[in-house]
């Protein structure tokens, strides 16, 4: 098995090498290969850890052969954290960024991975225990501004990271799920030592950091708060925005993007850029109240 990790790795390393024309077409003639071998394997990440990786699932097989997901969040996660603090995953989907933070967090800190989706959640429970994670709380439950229950829709195959509780958005129902407000999911303990909240559930967001801006005398001072905008989506945002903002708050974009050819010629992290009003387009953001950040 480490062998043909090693190959798999080479392959890989070998075609990021080509100019990018000629890599595209090299990764899409080796992925039609292995999905024709087999559909799932154990991918390995840079930090370490495994996964299972279903390749006909986006995040999967992006970490499968790249070994990382959204390589710039990453960074800021690794940047963000040290031993001992505590991350707060809402979205948590197979636990890639979970790992990462348990990773940086050691055992002295904790992670707390809020997934929603039952069936999304046995392939994050499946994960922690291939990497015997123990600073891991995992929670099956939907992160709302109130308790109650709420709706799971399935917009697409091929990504179980679009699940989200917004009817608007189409898709298969998948079944409704107990929602709590952040803070009856975290215990005081883990309260007090939040250092990174990431927050990705689908067009959910704002109702989630309306409520977090209203309790934020709760949580530490230098806590951090990392978020999938879509302003488009919902008009509010801009109001979320500038609460956030008055709330001594800055703003910025992290580098993102879900295409593969963005992947291949991936290098190195873009710096943060502080931004000081929202574009309507689809955006990740870093909310940070520490001096600087870029």
């Amino acid at each position: 098995m480490n062998a043909l990790w090693a190959l798999h790795r080479g392959v890989m390393a070998l075609i990021r090498r080509l100019p990018l024309a000629p890599a595209h077409l090299a990764f899409r003639a080796y992925s039609k290969l292995l999905r024709t071998i087999h559909p799932a394997y154990v991918g390995r990440s840079y930090f370490g850890a495994r996964f299972e990786c279903n390749l006909r699932d986006l995040i999967q097989r992006t970490i499968f052969y790249f070994g990382v997901w959204e390589p710039d969040i990453s960074r800021v996660i690794e940047r963000s954290l040290k031993p001992g603090d505590v991350f707060v995953d809402i979205g948590a989907n197979i636990g890639y960024d979970s790992l990462l933070a348990a990773h940086c967090v050691g055992p002295t800190g904790g992670v707390v991975a809020i997934e929603a989706s039952a069936r999304t959640f046995g392939l994050l429970q499946r994960n922690l225990a291939l990497n015997d994670r123990s600073n891991v709380r995992a929670v099956n439950v939907a992160v709302a501004d109130r308790p109650g229950r709420l709706e799971l829709f399935e917009p697409y195959e091929g990504n179980i990271g679009a699940i989200t509780t917004l009817a608007s958005r189409g898709g298969q129902a998948l079944g409704s799920v107990d929602a709590l407000p952040l803070v009856s999911v975290l215990t005081p303990q883990e309260i007090a030592r939040v250092r990174l909240i990431k927050l990705d559930v689908e067009g959910a967001e704002p109702p989630i950091l309306r409520q977090l801006v209203s309790e934020l005398s709760l949580f530490p001072a230098d806590m951090e708060i990392v978020v999938e905008a879509n302003p488009h989506d919902d008009p509010s945002w801009n109001d979320i925005f500038a609460k956030l903002l008055e709330h001594g708050f800055a703003a910025y974009e992290i580098a993102n993007s879900y295409e593969f050819d963005w992947y291949l010629k991936w290098r190195r992290p873009t710096p943060l850029t502080r931004i000081e009003s929202l574009s309507p387009r689809l955006q990740d953001l870093l909310f940070s109240r520490l001096t600087d950040r870029t």
